[in-house]
């Protein structure tokens, strides 16, 4: 049986598993075209917060993969929902976000005022979002927001993520100098927490969780996330884990796949099984 035969829903991580940098990995745009015309659920999970779901499809697109913003969760999406719900009344508080314009503009949505400078240290939420521009002066003020008391929150722990220079510092690293800095740890959303899945499963509740795998390049993120989910994990060797890394991890997938294609292989040639 081929493995996209087991499944009726398939959560694709993007970063190493649907592209690299700009380039989409081999077979990845026709695999994934293949699932949505054979009927699969198909929807796409990242821990990147640096663009909006409308940016992420709208990539997905230029690709050639056809895709809608209502099929991409975004790890900033995940904190945003996760605020939204936990803090109902939240009008007239402030947020200092450290990240790109695109989490920014979620992180507005909850209702909360975003702020900088000297008001960013008066700040009642800090959130945590990997981007390029970094400096030890975001650092600073979110570690003077938190030690006055500021609600502490991330986008995930990634520490880094596939780049065509190879592996690049990601949110999880940023993170760490602040969290060094103030002393406290923050609440994250994004793989593996079980907030990612809430809100990417949301409309799925009824069906069956023997139905769902997530298919994701790192063991910690993706393979931990569908393990905390309840779901079946499989994991793609086209990104940032390499089969020594797998050999070594405490962590197991369900099935290993070099690839997208091989989700169209015969099992016994595509994949191993390592529960």
């Amino acid at each position: 049986m081929r493995l996209a035969d087991r499944f009726d829903c398939f959560l694709i991580d993007l970063d190493g598993v649907v592209y690299v940098g700009e380039s989409p990995t081999e077979g990845a745009v026709e695999t994934i075209n293949l699932l949505k015309k054979s009927g699969k659920i198909v929807i796409f999970l990242t821990n990147d917060p640096r663009k909006t779901a409308a940016e992420y499809s709208e990539k997905l697109g230029e690709m050639g993969i056809v895709v809608t913003p209502g099929d991409v969760v975004t790890s900033g999406m995940a904190i945003a929902y996760h605020i939204r719900n936990s803090y109902p009344d939240i009008g007239n508080k402030s947020a200092y976000v450290v990240g790109s314009s695109s989490l920014k503009d979620e992180i507005r949505l909850t209702g909360l005022e975003v702020v900088s400078g000297e008001d960013a240290r008066r700040a009642d939420f800090v959130i945590v979002g990997g981007h390029p521009e970094f400096h030890y002066e975001e650092m600073k003020l979110a570690t003077l927001a938190i030690r006055g008391g500021a609600e502490f929150f991330a986008t995930n722990r990634d520490p880094a993520y596939p780049s065509p220079e190879g592996l690049i510092p990601a949110t999880g690293a940023m993170l760490a100098s602040i969290e060094t800095a103030c002393g406290r740890k923050a609440v994250v959303a994004g793989k593996p927490e079980l907030i990612m899945f809430e809100v990417a499963l949301a409309e799925h509740l009824h069906r069956d969780r023997e139905k769902f795998a997530i298919i994701g390049d790192r063991l910690d993120a993706d393979v931990q996330g569908g393990r905390n989910a309840g779901i079946a994990a499989i994991l793609a060797l086209s990104g940032s884990t390499s089969e020594d890394d797998l050999e070594q991890s405490g962590i197991k997938p369900d099935y290993v796949i070099r690839d997208l294609r091989d989700l169209f292989k015969d099992a016994p040639d595509a994949l191993s099984k390592d529960a």
